[in-house]
This record gives C-alpha cells, sequence and structure tokens, in this order.
C-alpha cells in the first residue's frame, strides 16, 4: 500500500481496516516515494505493516517481505511466473522465460546474448510484438537474398538507396517493382519470425530484462492467433529435440493430465487439425513414457503445451484420470463482449446518478452511518477509478472519470455527521450542486448512441446504425472510433457508390488519425481497404490492430483469411505449371 494516497493517506486507511474482525491480520507492507521518516516507520510498526520500501518498488524488495509470510500448504504446488531480471537459459528454458513474461503481463524488453549474436524482444502486455538483431546478415535485405526473393543486383541497388536516405529497403524494393506491396508484408512477416524463432534454438544464452523500454526499428511480429501460439511454434521449429527428450525421460512416470478449464484455448495457438485430434483423445491415462515413444511431432506438441500450461503432468494415475477428456470447440473465440459489457455498465451507472443527490448516487439512507457511506463508496470507486480504463476509449475514459469525480464529490460532502447535517440544510434550500458537467452529458449522450449503432450494425440495420453512428460522432467529434464506424457504415450503405466510398475512406482515415492507439480504426480501414481490392494496404492496417491489441480476434481471422487464400492461388499457380510443362513433354515426345 502506497503511503501518499489521495484523500485518505495509506497510514488512514490500513487503520480502517483494522476494524474489521477479518482484516486485523492481513499482512500488508508499505511503500513511500522518498525518505522513510522515523515517524513514519513508528506508524506503520504500530498498524502491524511487514515493511517499508520505496515506489516504485523493485520486484525483488516486494517479494523478500511477503515471501516471509506466505509459505505453502504440504504437498503444494506453488506456480513461478515471476521472472528475475538477470538468468541464463540454462537456469530458465527459453519457453518457461516467454510463458512467464506472458503470464506476468510484462512491458518491456528481453536482451538475450549468444556469443556473438544478441537479439532484443519487445513485450508489450505480455505479448511479443517486435524482434531486433545486432548482425546485418539478418537484415531485411539479407533475408530477401538468402531466401532468393531478390536477385544480388537488387539487393545491392536498394541497399545503396537505403544508405542515402531514400527510405526503408522493402519500400525501396517495392517502388522497383521487384515485390508487390503483398509480397513485402509477407516476407516481413515471415523475416521477424525467422529472427524470433531462432532464439529457441539458443541454450546457453544469458538474458535480461529492461521494465518500460522500446526497441527501435525492430521487425513488427504479428502473432495469427493467440499469442502463446508463437511458443507452440518455436518449439515446433527449432527447439532442441535432446532437450524435450530428456525432459520426458526425467518424468517418464508422470501422467499427461489435461487442462480442462483451458479446453477451448486449444484452437486459438495454431493447432493442425492432426494435432487437434490427437489432443482431442487425451484422457488422463498416458504416462510421458508413452509419449516418449511417439512420433516427433507429438513430442514437440506435447512439451509446447506443457510449457504454456494447456497441459500439465500428475503424479499419479487416480489424480490424472481425474480430469477427463478433452472437448474442443472449434469455434473461434472474442473477447469484444467484455469490452461492450464495461461501455453498458458505465451509461447505465452514468445514466443513473444523473440529477440525483448524494445520498442517492451512493445508494445509502440519509440516517446511513459513517460505516455504512464508506462501504457503498469504497464499491463504487472500485467500479469506476479511471485508472482501470486506460486502454479504453477517450470517451470512455472521460465518462468514468465524470462518473468518478460524481462518487467522490458525493463521498466527500456526506462520509461525516457534520457534512450530511450541511448537506441536509443544503437540500432544503433547493441549492443541489448540478450532478454531470455539460462535457459529461455529452460524452454519456454520445457513447449511448454508438452502442445503439453497434447493436443496429450487428442485427444488418446499417441505415440505422449509420444514424446513430452521426448522432454520437456529433456529440463527441474528438473520439476517433465513432468516426471509423460512421466511415464504415457509410460505405456498407452505399457499396456501389464511388462518391460516398471516397467520403467513407476520409472518415476513417480521420478516424484513425484521431485514435492511433485503437486497434479498431485500423480495423475498419482495413476491411475498407479489402474492399476496395487493396489488398496489401489491407494487410498493413490488420498487422498494425493485431500489433497494438495482440489479441484482437477479428484481425487475426482477416490475417489467417488473407494468407489461406494467398496459399490457394499459390497452389493453383503450381498446379497450372505443372499441367503445362507435363503437356510440353509430351509434345517434345512425339516429335
Amino acid at each position: 500500500m502506497d503511503i501518499l494516497l489521495p484523500r485518505q493517506d495509506g497510514f488512514e486507511v490500513l487503520a480502517g481496516m483494522r476494524d474489521f474482525e477479518s482484516l486485523r491480520q492481513t499482512r500488508v507492507p508499505f511503500v513511500n516515494d522518498g525518505d522513510v521518516t522515523a515517524d513514519q516507520s513508528a506508524r506503520a510498526m504500530a498498524l502491524g505493516a511487514i515493511g517499508m520500501g520505496t515506489t516504485p518498488p523493485a520486484a525483488e524488495q516486494l517479494v523478500s517481505p511477503i515471501a516471509k509470510f506466505v509459505k505453502p500448504e504440504s504437498g503444494d504446488v506453488i506456480s513461478e511466473n515471476w521472472i528475475p531480471s538477470t538468468g541464463t537459459l540454462r537456469e530458465i528454458q527459453i519457453p518457461k522465460l516467454l510463458h512467464g513474461l506472458h503470464v506476468d503481463r510484462y512491458d518491456g524488453v528481453l536482451l538475450l546474448d549468444h556469443r556473438k549474436k544478441k537479439k532484443a524482444v519487445e513485450f508489450r502486455d505480455g505479448c511479443p510484438v517486435s524482434v531486433k538483431s545486432n548482425l546485418i546478415s539478418e537484415c531485411f535485405g539479407g533475408y530477401l537474398l538468402r531466401e532468393g526473393q531478390v536477385s544480388k543486383e537488387a539487393y545491392e541497388e536498394s541497399t545503396k538507396r537505403m544508405c542515402a536516405g531514400e527510405g526503408l529497403q522493402g519500400q525501396i524494393l517495392v517502388a522497383m517493382d521487384v515485390l508487390d506491396e503483398e509480397e513485402m508484408v509477407a516476407a516481413l512477416r515471415e523475416h521477424a519470425l525467422e529472427k524470433f524463432f531462432e532464439i529457441f534454438s539458443w541454450r546457453d544464452a544469458q538474458f535480461a530484462t529492461r521494465s518500460r523500454a522500446h526497441v527501435q526499428r525492430g521487425s513488427s511480429l504479428v502473432p495469427e492467433g493467440h499469442p502463446s501460439g508463437l511458443i507452440v511454434e518455436g518449439v515446433r521449429r527449432a527447439y532442441s529435440r535432446k532437450q524435450i527428450d530428456r525432459y520426458f525421460d526425467a518424468n517418464s512416470a508422470a501422467y499427461l493430465v489435461p487442462v480442462a478449464s483451458s479446453a477451448a484455448e486449444f484452437t486459438e495457438v495454431g493447432l493442425s487439425e492432426r494435432e487437434l485430434v490427437w489432443i482431442g483423445a487425451l484422457d488422463g491415462s498416458m504416462t510421458l513414457k508413452v509419449v516418449l515413444k511417439e512420433e516427433e511431432w507429438v513430442r514437440r506438441l506435447v512439451f509446447g503445451l506443457l510449457s504454456i500450461e494447456l497441459l500439465s503432468i500428475g503424479g499419479n494415475e487416480e489424480n490424472a484420470n481425474g480430469a477427463g477428456a478433452i472437448i474442443l470447440d472449434r469455434s473461434v473465440r472474442t473477447d469484444t463482449a467484455d469490452d461492450q459489457s464495461i461501455r453498458v455498465e458505465l451509461a447505465v451507472l452514468a445514466n443513473r446518478i444523473r440529477n440525483k443527490d448524494h445520498f442517492q448516487v451512493l445508494e445509502v439512507e440519509r440516517s446511513a452511518s459513517d460505516e455504512e457511506i464508506r462501504i457503498a463508496y469504497a464499491c463504487l470507486a472500485k467500479r469506476t477509478n479511471p485508472d482501470q480504463f486506460m486502454g479504453a476509449s477517450s470517451s470512455v475514459r472521460e465518462l468514468a472519470s465524470q462518473v468518478f469525480e460524481r462518487v467522490a464529490e458525493a463521498y466527500g460532502s456526506i462520509s461525516t455527521s457534520e457534512g450530511r447535517t450541511l448537506y441536509a440544510i443544503q437540500l432544503a434550500r433547493d441549492k443541489k450542486l448540478d450532478a454531470v458537467p455539460d462535457e459529461g452529458r455529452l460524452a454519456l449522450g454520445a457513447e449511448i448512441e454508438f452502442q445503439k449503432g453497434e447493436s443496429k450494425m450487428a442485427a444488418r440495420d446499417y441505415e440505422g446504425a449509420l444514424l446513430c453512428f452521426g448522432k454520437a460522432m456529433g456529440k463527441f467529434p474528438s473520439e476517433g472510433e465513432y468516426r471509423s464506424h460512421y466511415g464504415w457504415c457509410l460505405y456498407l450503405c452505399h457499396q456501389d457508390n464511388e462518391v460516398m466510398l471516397g467520403e467513407a475512406l476520409e472518415h476513417c482515415r480521420e478516424g484513425l488519425k484521431l485514435a492511433k492507439d485503437r486497434e479498431k480504426p485500423y480495423l475498419l480501414l482495413g476491411r475498407l481497404y479489402k474492399a476496395m481490392g487493396k489488398v496489401g494496404a489491407a494487410k498493413k492496417m490488420f498487422s498494425r490492430a493485431a500489433q497494438i491489441r495482440p489479441q484482437c480476434v477479428e484481425a487475426m481471422r482477416e490475417l489467417r483469411i488473407m494468407n489461406m487464400r494467398r496459399e490457394k492461388t499459390q497452389g493453383l499457380g503450381k498446379v497450372v505449371l505443372k499441367r503445362f510443362f507435363r503437356r510440353w513433354r509430351a509434345e517434345e515426345g512425339r516429335r
């Protein structure tokens, strides 16, 4: 707990906690921004705090005092998600390291040093988004040359132009008509994946983490599916087979246990149909000794899924069999429902407290005690604190801020008996304060119209949705998502009108400028580009949406569909060429 909390400091909050029987023994470490005084130490000790540190606390400083009081029950298995700031891949294998960073929702850079090779991987919310290597041979142009996608002459010419400051090498190659935009996007993705997957072959590299750091001009990683799928794919492609077999041999008596609660996630990590069938047959009765005798693709699959904790190992057959068989759901999951529920909850709450007095805002009787009012405020503050909506749209953040300020204002006025008396007099004189400022009212009205528009668009009522999005945009013009949805809906209403298409494109581009940190404007602009036949531009937008929000299922789905079509087209081209050469050989044979 931070000592310097607003309204009530940390000491007062902890003192209030001690009034509850269930919280009197709760262990609480304090943190303080600055030097700790003797008076602060004495007050902390009097309240039973277990330590005092600086903020923000280092991981070691935070874990150390808590670890003294947290003791596992006998036989409990402890999950260690915390990753040290430095170490080696012999101590923590790369799949476990990457999974730990994902579980901890790490923001920063992972530095890897493997002899002459050095790599930096940037993580955002636990998902790898960019990778960079120190070797010139691993640059994009070198990759294209090695893969035979460009000639040596084109490579040298593009490198010369790049050094002259004409732009990035990929852009120069497109301008030279060596690659088209779609080929460049696909090559950039494969190049980034190749650099990333190479670290799975490193066994004795040193690693270090740098929180809140960034990789400059790295190769963007855009996973197709759940980010944990990159770990499974890395094990498939490059992880040491000897390491895998050694692990299975050391745990040969353990049973392979399905994690039933995570069954739906199997479809999100990029498993093939053959792999899904094999996983679907697990019932908890197979030991790792049996797995060790399976084909290599099975062993790699199992090790990868164990690394991301979609499978686990049990100590005996009785416990293992209790897990039951895995039932795989092949449908694609989406987490947009969570975002929608947050929007709806805030809008309903804002509407409820509008033009209400302080007692009605906190939903307490006028005869309520200090304790009852404090509990009511704590519940509402927890639901509306704007800090938890930092990743939401600007209109939602504004709405949350307005609601939270209104709740805090009500509590500050009636939290004490003296305050309630004064406020009762004020109510009697009919001098109520305005519950929601004008800006907050506009944000609320805009959000309600936007939600109506989303519902109408889901029901394919595009004309009605366009009207709602237009109203939302008029009430809150600085919200980029409103403008992007308006542009996309305008196209859906007039798909054959070139003039309307141009206007829709302008709205989507303007929405993107206003909300560059949100994935939806990129997604909608990508769909518009796709409808216009601009495949390369569309793929860039979908890739950017997935980079901003790695678990954006809609963007992942669009990228997957586009890649499947590309592979199908390439496959048909190969078939046509084979038929042509077969006929040519037959003609030559007759001659």
